[in-house]
């Protein structure tokens, strides 16, 4: 018995001490009532989004915010990422360890243009993938036209 005890707890803690996109917000959209006819559609739409690359996301405002972790600073494979609102922004975390950090601590809400040098919000900057990047690492730019002279 106190094997099994001592198990769990050890397992508890190895489970609440990891950082991991399974903990996909998608628990939040469990707790809101869903029809029968809008679940397939649902899962469709998730379906596509893990299929696609990051260059096939890229729109005019970069990759999309909710698509990568700020606090890991990667692009999460297509799983939408858990919402955190601070100050009237948005920003986006993996778990709930990240939710956590990006309300406490200012640092991981900022980064630096890789062109120019300046403090960017993360919630305001355009996200690129970081080129040659093998584990989805992403930078941020103030504006497109910042990403474009770096990609030169």
């Amino acid at each position: 018995m106190k094997k099994n005890l001592m198990y769990i707890a050890v397992l508890g803690t190895f489970t609440l001490a990891s950082c991991s996109s399974e903990k996909a917000p998608q628990a939040e959209a469990n707790t809101t009532t869903e029809t029968t006819a809008e679940a397939p559609a649902a899962d469709h739409i998730s379906h596509m989004a893990s299929t696609a690359t990051p260059a096939d996301l890229m729109t005019a405002d970069g990759l999309p915010k909710d698509l990568v972790c700020m606090v890991n600073n990667a692009y999460m494979g297509g799983k939408k990422q858990f919402p955190v609102e601070f100050e009237d922004k948005m920003y986006y975390g993996c778990c709930e360890m990240c939710v956590k950090t990006i309300q406490n601590e200012r640092q991981v809400r900022y980064a630096a243009d890789p062109v120019t040098g300046e403090e960017v919000d993360k919630s305001k900057a355009f996200i690129a993938l970081k080129p040659g990047s093998a584990n989805g690492e992403v930078l941020y730019f103030a504006s497109e036209e910042n990403y474009k002279k770096y990609k030169l």
